[in-house]
């Protein structure tokens, strides 16, 4: 009986724990292809939040880029109130094919649950 108690208090804390870290939401589907409007750098990968810690994160690979350069990916979301956010990611890429590209961020507005991908841009290096 006792360790009937223990293993329910595991599966309990568990539980309580994964509530904890807040619900993951993708806000593009898994594996997506996600290309800036002038397509000179594309990846293939996921954007995901999680509301508790308020986590953006990017998790994808090089697919073709001009070459290396500043990655912004811009989200946006609307509180209760109805008021617009806007958040935005900058990652640094080297511009290699299949280079990894995980990235997370903590945004700035702990008062939206709900983002969705608004745009890509990409800024090439100078050729100096």
């Amino acid at each position: 009986m006792r360790k009937h108690a223990h293993v329910l208090g595991l599966v309990l804390l568990s539980i309580g724990l994964a509530a904890v870290a807040g619900p993951r939401e993708r806000l593009t589907d898994s594996n997506a292809e996600l290309c800036d409007e002038k397509q000179q750098v594309c990846l293939r990968g996921t954007l995901s939040y999680r509301s508790n810690p308020r986590l953006l994160e990017l998790r994808a690979r090089v697919l073709k880029a001009s070459g290396p350069g500043l990655l912004r990916i811009r989200v946006v979301g609307e509180n209760l109130d109805g008021f617009t956010r806007r958040t935005t990611m900058e990652i640094q890429i080297r511009g290699n094919y299949s280079e990894i590209v995980n990235h997370r961020l903590i945004t700035d507005h702990p008062d939206v649950d709900d983002w969705r991908l608004e745009k890509i841009f990409f800024s090439p290096d100078d050729a100096s």
